[in-house]
């Protein structure tokens, strides 16, 4: 798959003992693409390869996928750790702060590194992912059941011997890609994967999540209207966990994957948003 690839860099950072994978490529203001499930870094190839000539692009393997380490254990994959790689990333860049990405489980790590870290992200910009706080209401709503059900199911004992690698890579529409994602699932370990749901996703009543600080970025959410895994309601208010200019965009028609499915959209939207300055989203004039 090294021809998709072309002249990205394989590079590795280190938090406590586990070691990340992650791809770069480019120089210029960086931006760091965190992936979900199932998926890899180098999911964000498309917009990666677009955006590479005027930014510093960075894309890990989370913990547990591709070539990133897999510890043992549900209690690896807290948020906490998770938050902390991404960290580690940008120490092994020798960057303080970054423009993040992130669609599905690097959208919920990127939510929680904007409001336990601001400081390390200069502007936000999340991919079908509500809110921390709308998305556990989602799954708590007994009317989004049949949307959510899916996490209960992940959830259950043995769930990842039931994964389908065939099944879980369906959704790419590009045959190349399609591959190097099988290639990397592969790679990748099971229980780690579900292991995201486990250890963030109450098992049993989810209850309000309290008070949290604002997220200070700059906030872009973008997300499907046909969206078979995430409640389109979820995005509602958006705008009261941000002290920012907050923009959502609604991709009708589209579905889960949108970085795959509206590539060209999804990467000028990404461009748009980072190539203004922090300050200039405080002034109106």
């Amino acid at each position: 798959m090294t021809e998709l690839y072309g002249a990205f860099e394989s590079k590795v950072a280190v938090n406590g003992n586990v070691k990340l994978h992650y791809t770069a490529a480019g120089s210029g203001p960086p931006i760091v693409f965190l992936h979900g499930f199932p998926d890899h870094g180098m999911g964000w190839r498309r917009q990666m390869q677009a955006l590479s000539g005027r930014y510093r692009v960075i894309a890990p393997d989370l913990r547990g996928f591709g070539q990133s380490d897999a510890p043992q254990g549900y209690g690896n994959y807290v948020l906490t750790n998770l938050v902390n790689d991404v960290l580690a990333v940008l120490a092994a860049e020798k960057l303080t702060q970054a423009a993040i990405v992130g669609h599905d489980w690097g959208g919920i790590i990127a939510w929680w590194l904007a409001i336990r870290v601001p400081q390390s992200v200069r502007h936000l910009v999340l991919l079908s992912t509500p809110h921390p706080r709308n998305h556990l209401r989602a799954i708590a709503d007994p009317a989004n059941a049949e949307i959510t059900g899916y996490i209960r199911r992940f959830q259950v004992p043995g769930a990842a011997q039931m994964l389908d690698i065939d099944e879980l890579t369906a959704w790419v529409a590009d045959p190349q890609d399609r591959q190097a994602l099988v290639e990397s699932l592969r790679r990748s370990d099971p229980e780690a994967m579900l292991g995201y749901y486990r250890a963030n996703i109450p098992l049993g009543k989810v209850s309000d999540i309290g008070q949290l600080p604002l997220v200070k970025a700059p906030t872009l959410v973008m997300f499907g209207t046909d969206d078979p895994y995430v409640p389109v309601d979820a995005f509602d208010g958006t705008f009261r966990e941000v002290d920012n200019v907050t923009a959502l965009v609604a991709l009708p028609g589209a579905g889960h994957f949108i970085h795959h499915q509206a590539a060209k959209f999804v990467t000028e939207q990404i461009e748009a948003w980072v190539e203004r300055p922090p300050s200039s989203f405080r002034h109106f004039a």
